[in-house]
């Protein structure tokens, strides 16, 4: 399985998880935790994304032997702006601050799911 695809389901069946769990957390605790639930799912599952490409490209640049500062320093641009979404959701009182950990925590259980089934996968196949 190529990383492109693999990061895709990932980030699908992270979008199903977290849809659940922000319609659970605004029936449970009301709007503030079902858009933290939902704002930090979102980040972590966008942030994932963006770090499978990006570090899909720095490889690829290093690989050719035109890595540079300049071409590897956005992945450091993209950590800043996750970290200012996060912030804003929480400053702002957009979002609960232990919601927004809640959907920060759900990727690493979908990503252990989706590498499990993909280690199935290639057992198999």
């Amino acid at each position: 399985m190529a990383m492109a695809d693999f990061a895709a389901r990932v980030t699908r069946m992270g979008a199903f998880v977290v849809a659940a769990l922000a319609a659970g957390a605004w029936w449970l605790f009301g709007v503030p935790a079902a858009a933290g639930v939902g704002g930090g799912g979102a980040v972590a599952f966008l942030n994932f994304r963006w770090l499978a490409r990006d570090l899909g490209r720095a490889f690829a640049l290093v690989a050719d032997g035109q890595a540079g500062l300049g071409r590897i320093g956005r992945i450091g641009l993209r950590q800043i702006a996750i970290l200012g979404t996060l912030a804003a959701l929480i400053v702002q009182g957009w979002a609960h601050p232990v919601a927004v950990g809640v959907g920060l925590a759900t990727l690493p259980p979908v990503l252990f799911v989706q590498g499990l089934l993909n280690a199935r996968a290639q057992e198999e196949g």
